[in-house]
């Protein structure tokens, strides 16, 4: 996707350097997220340069140290100041398979799905509330993203 729009790709969780904020780096529960976010922006604001358009991945929600999900602050997304959201949705089997093989840990479906479903709920929210697109995008399918994107980059 990045290649095809001309975006460089930056990930929140190497911007906020995941791997320092927590000891066990596979372990995706948040201690304090509004540290992390206040780590993110100034990530963000190290590494962009004002020529450049730029594809952040990241979630909209977080699991907190007690497994209990989160909403990313509002005003974290109102300091970024995106031109558009986006979020791809996927099959929650699958999803839940990829996570066991990345961080060898077992996630319930029901937590999963739960998660989506919050992560989509608060784009919709974040969306509304900063008054630009949200791209729903699915799994393998990112076609929708991809021309939004697209035309939003090519309008003056």
């Amino acid at each position: 996707m990045c290649k095809e729009l001309n975006l460089e790709y930056l990930s929140a969780s190497q911007l906020l350097k995941w791997d320092e904020l927590n000891k066990d780096s596979q372990n995706k529960k948040v201690n304090n997220i509004l540290v992390t976010q206040n780590q993110l922006i100034i990530g963000l604001k190290n590494v962009i340069k004002n020529d450049q358009n730029y594809l952040l991945d990241g979630h909209y929600c977080l699991l907190n140290k007690a497994n209990m999900i989160e909403t990313i602050p509002f005003e974290t997304f109102a300091q970024i100041n995106p031109i558009n959201l986006n979020i791809i949705l996927g099959n929650i089997d699958e999803i839940s398979k990829r996570l066991q093989d990345r961080d060898k840990k077992i996630y319930s479906v029901e937590l999963l799905q739960k998660f989506q479903d919050h992560e989509l709920l608060h784009a919709k929210q974040i969306s509304k509330k900063l008054n630009i697109n949200l791209n729903i995008g699915l799994f393998n399918d990112y076609s929708k993203i991809i021309n939004s994107i697209h035309t939003k980059l090519a309008k003056p």
